[in-house]
């Protein structure tokens, strides 16, 4: 069944709304042999709902060339003050892929940065500032590592060969980027999810951390929802 019929028919008091509207879009790219594809050009063909009177959004892209699609689900938990971003790609093409799935993360605003780094016993990235602490995670099916670095994109991404630089840490704290390798087969589909999440102090921000780990079964989760 195509996705967005699939998506209509379990959400159907969402509304359509227009690709500029979505700014979290630009975080988001692919990599495929050598070239970045973010998610807000115009390489990307893209189908948007947003739930009535929630903060419930999903975006179907297809990328024309690669034959890729990407379903995203971003939820905000105003209760714990955060993002859950939740992913399936599927491979709409006959040849085997080894894509690579790229997030970039700048902190704009009044949140001052003071340091950001990378835990990697936890396999986070943290951003502390003034007077909020950000975290970043994420979990992809079957448990696909990713590579995590803090700093200027220019300076820690390499476009041509898709890897990130040896950045654990950054005094100015305002970018940060995961980047995780994924093969797909002929019309295979793989999961993921990435959580953001704020608040004032260390111990706030990994208990919610610890609880999303716990109560991420990821694949369940992402077929009940999409």
């Amino acid at each position: 069944m195509n996705r967005l019929i699939l998506l209509n028919s379990k959400h159907p008091s969402m509304f359509a709304f227009q690709k500029k509207n979505h700014h979290f879009l630009k975080k988001f790219a692919v990599w495929l042999g050598g070239k970045c594809s973010w998610l807000n050009s115009s390489e990307w063909e893209m189908s948007s709902k947003q739930e009535r009177g929630s903060d419930l959004s999903i975006v179907v892209a297809f990328h024309k060339q690669w034959n890729i699609q990407l379903t995203i689900l971003q939820e905000y938990k105003k209760e714990e003050s955060s993002f859950v971003y939740t992913f399936i790609f599927k491979n709409q093409s006959e040849e085997n892929l080894n894509i690579k799935f790229v997030v970039h993360q700048q902190r704009f605003g009044t949140v001052s940065s003071k340091v950001a780094f990378i835990s990697p016993l936890r396999q986070t990235i943290m951003h502390y500032g003034s007077p909020i602490l950000t975290l970043l995670a994420t979990n992809f099916f079957k448990g696909k590592e990713s590579q995590l670095a803090v700093g200027k994109r220019e300076k820690i991404w390499s476009e041509k060969s898709g890897n990130l630089a040896v950045s654990p840490l950054c005094q100015s704290g305002h970018e940060s980027m995961m980047v995780t390798s994924l093969q797909l087969a002929p019309w295979q589909e793989t999961y993921g999810r990435i959580w953001e999440i704020n608040g004032t102090s260390e111990e706030e921000v990994l208990m919610k951390h610890d609880k999303q780990i716990r109560s991420n079964h990821l694949k369940q989760v992402t077929k009940q929802i999409l």
